[in-house]
């Protein structure tokens, strides 16, 4: 009986009980553009093994027809938000605003755009491209809370990613948000 209530409070308070959702794969809308991808996860349970992957989200330039990099959007699943420039003197800055707050990414080395740090509500990483001449795979260094890291589909070609999303629950999805946007930004050509 006791848990027929908690489970009605539950149900009636309002609060939401959402699944845990995973990054698996982020790609290009058009095979000559990098202004429109198409982002891919999971949730707990709702993928098999013979079933084709639909995109759940994307990642879009605010400003497409003006050759201006400073500004995103985003979506996926129902995480709604805004990637941008800090300020114009500082362009490797950024801050990511969505439903689960503010994400700060700063360079953690001046001058270097192969290793940042993304901090979150009660999270802080350091994630940085494997090696400094090819920006290929990207890994977060500390395993304290599991694995992340991207990796793109071919070699040298960066409008598919694979991600290996591995990390804790308590991870919000816009801290990984924020980690897939550093890498497929930097790693791709303004076109």
């Amino acid at each position: 009986m006791r848990y027929l209530i908690l489970i009605s409070a539950f149900l009636f308070s309002g609060i939401s009980l959402s699944a845990q959702q995973w990054l698996t794969g982020i790609e290009t809308t058009w095979t000559d553009s990098f202004v429109e991808w198409r982002l891919y996860s999971e949730t707990e349970g709702d993928y098999e093994e013979d079933e084709e992957l639909e995109a759940s989200g994307e990642l879009e330039l605010r400003w497409k027809n003006q050759d201006n990099w400073t500004e995103w959007d985003f979506e996926i699943g129902e995480e709604r938000g805004q990637i941008a420039q800090v300020s114009r003197s500082r362009p490797d800055q950024w801050e990511l605003r969505s439903d689960g707050g503010l994400v700060t990414i700063r360079p953690r080395w001046p001058n270097d755009l192969t290793e940042w740090k993304v901090t979150g509500k009660n999270f802080s990483f350091i994630f940085k491209s494997k090696w400094r001449n090819n920006l290929d795979e990207w890994i977060l260094v500390d395993d304290r809370y599991g694995h992340f890291s991207l990796q793109t589909a071919w070699e040298r070609d960066p409008r598919q990613w694979n991600i290996y999303d591995e990390l804790d629950e308590e991870v919000p999805l816009n801290v990984k948000m924020a980690m897939v946007f550093i890498a497929t930004f930097y790693s791709s050509p303004k076109i």
